[in-house]
């Protein structure tokens, strides 16, 4: 009997961390790829991927190149955010044939990681979006008053560049001249003003699945905020699972956008409720693996296996009913959510170490306990650093 082929994870932080746990206890082989691999080293199903390690890019040559030196006759290819998702997609034919990857086609991948090119296909498909402005300099902000603009925000158009060199995914504006200011301040970068849509955390829900090879979507859960961080434009830090039928009508819009563009692959799909006309829209989809990955898992969908399993045209078992009230946490950044929002009054969620051990983490997991030792002891030597130069 032949060996399964490996899967080759392309990534790393929580969502490589969330990939390789679920692998390895589906006992399938998994290599991790890329030149960074910070807290997924501390795993116990770590393996470096043979040869030497290859930095983070979004474009498909030197990963073939990359690919074709591996001692590897076919492997299973898992890019774990938007840059190596860009470059798998795009490989050439022979390459990907060897290493085949659960995505969609490089032209839908744009459409949904380029921000104003996603508003766009969404309001053509009928699907609800905040308002979307395109900006090429500071003569597109007349376009809103001085207190409409005020209720606007700058949005990058490829958020994982943006958000690694300023360390946020977004900018709220406060004044014309603030606005003027900030467009000089990140420069080629391209943003869009879109709206602000008010409300709590738990207005913004997610819908969490996989749509397979055939355009069929075999898995899907809904799962609800609880706190972000940083407020406004932060990322969940604690969220839960919900009935469905809260999200039908995001999951009706989801559809009709995944059918418009001939969607295949992971998604994670984020909603925020706008009380003013009681709709839900869709602010992005992220067409790869996630932070709350592991959340699936412990909820009875185990997404990364079902995406394996696809990829090499193996069957798949009929997704169950996800478990409803299930948790996940990332505990450090959920510290400092938990104690803005209890200094402002709005605290949903409880007290955070609550929720450490009884749910999915990103971090601790008693069958891979290491990761969350490794991360304590890197935030404590940065501690000291800081300390040391005070």
């Amino acid at each position: 009997m032949l060996a399964a082929p490996p899967a080759l994870v392309f990534g790393e932080g929580v969502t490589g961390l969330a990939v390789l746990r679920s692998l390895g206890r589906n006992r399938v082989q998994a290599y991790v790829a890329g030149s960074c691999v910070d807290i997924v080293r501390s795993s116990r199903w770590f393996r470096p991927a043979p040869g030497d390690p290859l930095d983070e890019t979004s474009h498909p040559e030197p990963v073939a190149r990359y690919l074709r030196e591996l001692p590897f006759e076919r492997a299973v290819v898992i890019p774990c955010n938007d840059e190596w998702a860009l470059a798998i997609a795009s490989l050439p034919g022979d390459v990907a044939e060897s290493f085949p990857a659960a995505l969609a086609p490089a032209e839908v991948l744009r459409l949904l990681v380029d921000k104003g090119l996603f508003a766009q296909t969404a309001e053509r498909l009928g699907v609800p979006t905040p308002r979307t402005i395109r900006v090429t300099g500071a003569a597109d902000l007349d376009a809103l008053g001085e207190d409409e603009l005020r209720r606007f925000f700058f949005k990058p158009r490829q958020s994982q560049p943006f958000s690694e060199r300023f360390g946020v995914k977004a900018l709220r504006l406060t004044s014309r001249a603030q606005a003027a200011q900030v467009l000089d301040e990140v420069e080629g970068h391209e943003v869009l003003l879109q709206e602000f849509i008010p409300g709590p955390p738990t207005g913004h829900l997610f819908l969490d699945g996989y749509v397979d090879r055939t355009g069929v979507m075999r898995a899907c859960l809904a799962r609800r905020r609880l706190r972000l961080y940083p407020p406004d434009f932060g990322n969940s830090t604690m969220s839960v699972t919900i009935p469905m039928s809260e999200a039908q009508q995001a999951l009706e819009s989801l559809r009709r956008l995944f059918e418009g563009i001939g969607y295949a692959g992971l998604f994670d799909a984020e909603f925020v409720h706008d009380n003013r006309d009681g709709s839900f829209k869709i602010l992005e989809v992220n067409a790869r693996p996630w932070w709350q990955l592991e959340l699936a898992g412990a909820s009875g969908l185990d997404l990364a296996l079902m995406a394996y399993r696809d990829t090499l045209g193996l069957p798949l078992p009929e997704a169950g009913q996800y478990r409803v009230g299930r948790t996940w946490v990332h505990p450090i950044p959920d510290l400092r959510a938990w104690w803005a929002a209890r200094r402002s009054g709005e605290v949903l969620g409880g007290f955070p170490p609550r929720a450490w051990f009884r749910g999915a983490n990103a971090l601790f997991s008693w069958d891979d306990p290491k990761p969350v030792a490794g991360e304590v002891a890197r935030l404590a030597r940065r501690f000291v650093l800081r300390r040391g130069g005070a």
